[in-house]
């Protein structure tokens, strides 16, 4: 099922988006990147029927995390919601929309270690190449756990070559609940439960981030975005017996399960989430995996920011 009827377009080439932006057209569709897990479902079943509600198209583009963090930063696309360590790393072209977060306070369900032995004798683990954020909060655990286990990227093979070759297998999105529900292994880790377990803080998986190219040139529409998401979570929350149906139909999980899943899923981005992503950066930055922090704040203020100045200046 296709949410709201939208069309899926492939992204337009970076170089003529920045030729469409310099010549102020304002109103071409915005290029958004959807995470093709469940997950997102609540952020995107209404996003662009409220979208439109506000004046402004939207072209989904759908990938994993990890490719849509690369598209975000070429500028093939121009919203997305990048894993946090992501948005991070590449934070001089990136700037967030403060509204919306993919987080979780406690047990997230689709972010597992699945080990074949005790957590205490883990030495091999195969990562997900889909995400980075998850990899990353691994790391910082496993720092904190007193492991040093070796990391490779899981290269294709079944669960059973998996099994065979290393100790544990590092899962996110839709494949984690299937092996969950599953009980492939005898022992599973949600790095979410994890987090809060350490910290006391909630975890931000990912956020909600825009081009600072595309936030200068059409400030109305980067806060349209963050709007429309947060419009349909609401609406979705608002029935979530309906909104679980739904998704039942595009997802293979049943209705009872999606509803007990989303209630797991944080969408906002208050102070204590803001506060639980900088203390994963600071952590990040302490083994190593985050070169520079970024100023949360500050980028949480940009795109507000060049809105009132657009709007002073006439040109919003």
């Amino acid at each position: 099922m296709t949410p709201d009827g939208a069309g899926r377009a492939a992204a337009q080439p970076a170089a003529a988006r920045a030729d469409e932006l310099a010549d102020g057209a304002s109103s071409a569709p915005v290029r958004v990147g959807r995470i093709e897990f469940v997950n997102c479902f609540p952020l995107y079943h209404h996003f662009e029927r409220e979208l439109a509600a506000r004046g402004v198209a939207a072209t989904i583009v759908e990938g994993y995390p990890s490719a849509l963090n690369e598209m975000l930063v070429s500028g093939a696309i121009d919203v997305a919601l990048p894993s946090s360590i992501a948005f991070a790393r590449d934070a001089a072209e990136l700037t967030l929309l403060p509204q919306v977060s993919i987080s979780s306070c406690g047990a997230v369900d689709s972010v597992q270690l699945f080990t074949r032995v005790p957590l205490k004798d883990v030495r091999r683990v195969a990562l997900t190449e889909k995400s980075s954020t998850s990899i990353c909060l691994l790391k910082v655990l496993c720092r904190e756990w007193g492991l040093e286990p070796e990391f490779a990227p899981r290269r294709g093979g079944s669960l059973a070559e998996v099994l065979a070759d290393y100790d544990g297998l590092l899962l996110i999105g839709d494949e984690a609940l299937y092996v969950l529900r599953a009980e492939v292994y005898p022992y599973h880790y949600d790095l979410g439960a994890e987090w809060q377990k350490l910290t006391g803080l909630p975890m931000v998986f990912a956020v909600c981030a825009v081009r600072r190219a595309f936030a200068a040139a059409r400030p109305a529409a980067a806060v349209a975005v963050g709007a429309a998401l947060l419009a349909s979570r609401d609406a979705c929350a608002a029935h979530p017996a309906e909104t679980a149906a739904a998704a039942a139909q595009r997802y293979d999980f049943s209705q009872r399960y999606l509803m007990e899943y989303f209630d797991k899923l944080k969408f906002g981005f208050t102070p204590e989430y803001r506060a639980g992503l900088e203390e994963f950066y600071r952590r990040a930055a302490a083994i190593g995996e985050l070169a520079r922090i970024p100023d949360v704040g500050a980028a949480a203020a940009a795109v507000p920011a060049a809105t009132s100045a657009a709007a002073a200046a006439g040109t919003v």
